[in-house]
Formats: structure tokens, sequence, C-alpha cells
């Protein structure tokens, strides 16, 4: 089984599919090692590597499409974050939706990432656009629509823990079925 942790930046995407892969025994994959693993394959730095995306000599959502493929064949793999939207259309995926209001994200990215809320608060909505334009584009559907995923859960004023216990709960009823 694959499982797809998607949402908006800040949901907290990345602490519930690591705690979920930790639990379930699965590999934990991020936009960051998808992208890190095409860069090498080009064995060129990644300042060149963005030149070339943003020139669109290198459609980067396609190649992140094509190496989730690969890692998803190996079996057993939690994708999360922005790259977990890829699996929108994969029918045998578990989709997983985490929302939170946008003050209780800025928070969390400001932290995260030593920023100012201000800071934090712009590449949160910067973020919430690039993600709606992608999976509008590529799966000409509403990326927050909850029809799309097979649970939503809203993080605001839970631990990243419980969060992953009732995933682990839900995914381990769906394995006996």
């Amino acid at each position: 089984m694959n499982v797809a942790v998607c949402g908006p930046l800040g949901a907290g995407c990345t602490e519930v599919g690591q705690l979920l892969a930790k639990k379930l025994g699965f590999r934990c994959v991020s936009s960051s090692d998808i992208i890190k693993a095409i860069v090498s394959d080009f064995r060129e730095s990644f300042e060149e590597f963005e030149l070339r995306v943003r020139s669109g000599e290198v459609e980067l959502d396609k190649m992140i499409n094509s190496e989730i493929d690969d890692i998803l064949k190996q079996g057993e793999t939690i994708v999360e974050g922005r790259s977990g939207f890829m699996l929108l259309d994969n029918p045998l995926a578990f989709k997983v939706l985490l929302v939170a209001p946008l003050a209780e994200r800025t928070g969390h990215i400001a932290e995260r990432r030593k920023i100012t809320m201000e800071e934090a608060k712009e590449e949160v909505e910067e973020s919430d656009k690039e993600r709606k334009s992608m999976v509008e584009r590529l799966f000409k559907v509403e990326w927050l629509d909850p029809c799309n995923y097979d649970i939503v859960v809203n993080t605001k004023s839970k631990r990243y823990e419980e969060v992953a216990e009732v995933l682990v709960k839900a995914i381990k009823t769906l394995r006996k079925t």
C-alpha cells in the first residue's frame, strides 16, 4: 500500500508523514527527496537545474511524477507534502488531506523555518497558489475538495502524533478489507 499525505504548507504533512512511516514501517519521501534524486541524475548543480526548469527546458512536474512512479513500485511508501498530490489519480493509493486554518499554518512555518510571521504568511500564501495551480493543471480538480481524498483531518489544535495514530487505524482497517 502507498499513502499520499497531502495538504497546504504548514498543515503538518511532513511531520505526520514521517510519524506515519515510522509507525507503519513504510518509507517516507518528500518533494525535496525527489528533487534531489532528479538533480543528481542530471549531474549538475541545483542552480543549473533550476535555470533549466525556469526556462521550460525541463518539466519538473512530469519528472517528479515519473520519479514517484518508480518509488511507488517498491511499495509501502508515504509520499508527503506537495508531491503527495501527484498520487491523486492513483486508484491504489490511500489519500490523506491535512488541513488547518491559515493562522495555524503560518505560525507552524514561522517556527519551523525560523522566520517572521509576515514572511511565513507570504510563503504559505504563495505555496497555496502554486499547489492549487499544479493540481488544477495536472488533474483538473479542486485541490482541497474532500471528495478527492479517502480521509480529511483538521490538524488545528491536534498533536501530530494523534493525527498519525488516527491514520494508522484507518490504514490498518482498510488493509483488512
